[in-house]
């Protein structure tokens, strides 16, 4: 037997961007947090190395740098800008095998922020219930 739902009150409605709140909370705190900084700084540290390199060394935009330079520290790796010099591959391979562990570092620490505010938000709306 079907039975319709029941519209879901407004505090129970999940909301389109309700799950990138707490990642962007995480980041702002590890940026205030000296002792949780360390990740942050180094994933824009890469950033900026890569924005500054490819451009001279393989003439790209900082744009394209910076586009090649993340999807490549995300393995993602798409193909369509490719070092051509000499100088450029062999950094790209040290940038890559240095940077992928740097960036998994920032993404383990962002996650465990993350699921430390989630946890105090769950506190904090379980004391306002009672």
């Amino acid at each position: 037997m079907f039975l319709p739902r029941r519209p879901a009150s407004r505090s129970t409605r999940p909301h389109l961007l309700a799950g990138i709140g707490l990642p962007i909370r995480a980041v702002v705190v590890m940026a205030k947090d000296p002792e949780e900084r360390a990740p942050l700084v180094l994933v824009i540290s890469l950033l900026i190395v890569g924005a500054v390199f490819y451009p001279i060394v393989e003439g790209w935009s900082i744009l394209d740098a910076v586009f090649f330079s993340t999807m490549s520290l995300a393995t993602v790796g798409y193909g369509d800008l490719v070092p051509t010099t000499s100088l450029g591959k062999i950094f790209t391979i040290v940038y890559v095998l240095g940077g992928i562990g740097t960036l998994v570092s920032f993404f383990t620490t962002l996650t465990a922020l993350t699921l430390k505010l989630q946890q105090q938000r769950r506190r904090e709306r379980e004391n306002a219930k009672a």
